[in-house]
C-alpha cells in the first residue's frame, strides 16, 4: 500500500488534488463553524475561502510544484482563485434566497469550484513560461 501512495504522490495532478482535498476540508470547517456560530453562509464561504487558499498557495508552492514563495506568485494565486470565491458567493446568495440546507450550499461551491481552480491555476499561477 505504501509504495502505491508513493507512487501516486509523485504525480503532480494527484499532489495538486490532495492539496484541494485538504484545502476544501479546511473551507467546510471554517464554513461551519462561521454558521453554527450564528453567521451567514456567506461570511461563511468568504472566510472559508480566504483561510484555505492561503493555506493551500503555501502548500502548493512547497509541495506540489516545488516553486518559490512570493508576493506575485500569491497574487497570481489569488486572481485565478477569485473566479472560485465569486462562485462561491454566487453559490451562497443562491443558497439563501432559496433558502438551501447549508450542505447544499457548499456542495454547488466545492464541486463547481475545484474544476475552475485547477484551470486557473494551470494556465496562470504554475504555467511554465
Amino acid at each position: 500500500m505504501r509504495t502505491l501512495v508513493e507512487r501516486l504522490l509523485r504525480h503532480r495532478f494527484v499532489r495538486f488534488c490532495a492539496v484541494g482535498g485538504v484545502a476544501t476540508l479546511v473551507h467546510a470547517a471554517v464554513f461551519f463553524l462561521v454558521v453554527a456560530a450564528g453567521g451567514s453562509q456567506l461570511a461563511g464561504n468568504c472566510l472559508g475561502y480566504f483561510v484555505a487558499s492561503i493555506w493551500s498557495y503555501y502548500i502548493n508552492c512547497l509541495w506540489t510544484f516545488a516553486a518559490a514563495l512570493s508576493w506575485q506568485g500569491f497574487v497570481r494565486f489569488q486572481i485565478a482563485n477569485s473566479v472560485v470565491l465569486v462562485w462561491g458567493v454566487i453559490a451562497a446568495l443562491i443558497g439563501e434566497r432559496f433558502a438551501f440546507p447549508p450542505a447544499a450550499t457548499l456542495a454547488l461551491t466545492v464541486i463547481v469550484g475545484p474544476v475552475l481552480n485547477y484551470l486557473g491555476h494551470s494556465r496562470l499561477t504554475f504555467r511554465k513560461a
